[in-house]
C-alpha cells in the first residue's frame, strides 16, 4: 500500500512557523471556538462575536461533516506516538496543555473529510461516500508529526496522510463522489493550549515541531468513515448520525 506524501497534500503551504522572539498566541478563531471550552473564564476568550452563532464556544444548530474517525487506542499504542508524546510532555509549556480536555475528546478523534454539510444533504454525500468506498477495498493512513498552522493558534494538529490509489488520495476521490472541494487537508485536532506561550516556550514548541514533522507516527486502518453532527468546534458534543464501513466491508 502506497501513501500520499507531502508534496501531494496543502500541510506544508498552510503551515506556521515562529520566528526567533516570537510567541504563541491565541488568534481570534481559537479565542472564539475553543478557548472558553479549553478554559472557561480565560479573559482572552470571547464569548460571542457579531455575524456568528457562537456563545460560550457553543452553538444552538448542529453542524455535520463526513470524517474519518481516528482510534485514539490505536493510536496510544504506536511506539512512535508515544516516543513523540514522551517528549512534548517532558517540557515545561506542556503545563499549559489542556490534557483533561484531550481525554474527553479521545472516543472523537477525527479528521474531517468534508466539512459544512447542509442537512438536506447528509444522505445523499453518505450514499455516495459509501459508493467510493465500495470501489476503493481496503484503506490505510498515515498519522504524521505535528502541524502548527496559522488558523486556531492554540491547537497542535496531526495531520493525515491517506493511503493512494493509481496515484490519487483516496479522501480527495471521496471528495469528488460527494461533489465536494477536494483539499488535499485532512488534520486531527489534538491538543489544546489553556495559556499561551513565553518566547522560550515558543522556541522549545517550534524546535518539536520541527524535528517530528517528517515523521510518521502511526499507521492506522481506515474501517469507516462517518456524518457526524456537533454543536462544538471540538467535537465535544459530537454524535455520528451515520457510519459508513470501509474497508471492503
Amino acid at each position: 500500500m502506497t501513501f500520499c506524501d507531502d508534496a501531494m497534500m496543502g500541510y506544508d503551504a498552510a503551515r506556521r512557523s515562529f520566528g526567533p522572539g516570537a510567541t504563541l498566541d491565541f488568534d481570534e478563531a481559537y479565542r472564539l471556538a475553543h478557548l472558553p471550552l479549553v478554559a472557561p473564564g480565560h479573559p482572552d476568550a470571547l464569548a460571542g462575536k457579531d455575524g456568528t452563532d457562537y456563545r460560550n464556544g457553543r452553538y444552538a444548530t448542529p453542524r455535520h461533516s463526513l470524517v474519518v474517525p481516528v482510534d485514539a487506542g490505536e493510536l496510544g499504542r504506536s511506539k512512535a506516538f508515544r516516543r513523540f508524546e514522551a517528549e512534548l510532555r517532558s517540557f515545561s509549556f506542556s503545563d499549559k496543555i489542556a490534557w483533561q480536555i484531550g481525554r474527553e475528546r479521545a472516543s472523537k478523534l477525527h479528521a474531517t473529510i468534508v466539512g459544512g454539510l447542509a442537512e438536506t444533504d447528509l444522505a445523499r454525500c453518505a450514499d455516495a461516500a459509501a459508493a467510493a468506498l465500495a470501489r476503493l477495498g481496503a484503506l490505510s493512513l498515515r498519522i504524521g508529526g505535528p502541524f502548527l498552522g496559522r488558523i486556531n493558534t492554540g491547537r497542535i494538529y496531526l495531520p493525515v496522510y491517506p493511503c493512494c490509489r493509481d496515484g490519487e488520495d483516496v479522501f480527495a476521490l471521496v471528495q469528488r463522489a460527494c461533489g465536494a472541494r477536494q483539499t488535499r487537508f485532512y488534520v486531527v485536532g489534538c491538543y489544546h493550549f489553556a495559556a499561551a506561550l513565553s518566547v522560550a516556550e515558543t522556541a522549545d514548541l517550534s524546535g518539536l515541531a520541527e524535528r517530528w514533522r517528517r515523521r510518521i507516527l502511526a499507521e492506522l486502518p481506515v474501517t469507516s468513515l462517518a456524518v457526524m453532527a456537533t454543536n462544538d468546534d471540538l467535537a465535544l458534543s459530537g454524535r455520528v448520525v451515520a457510519a459508513i464501513p470501509a474497508g471492503g466491508g
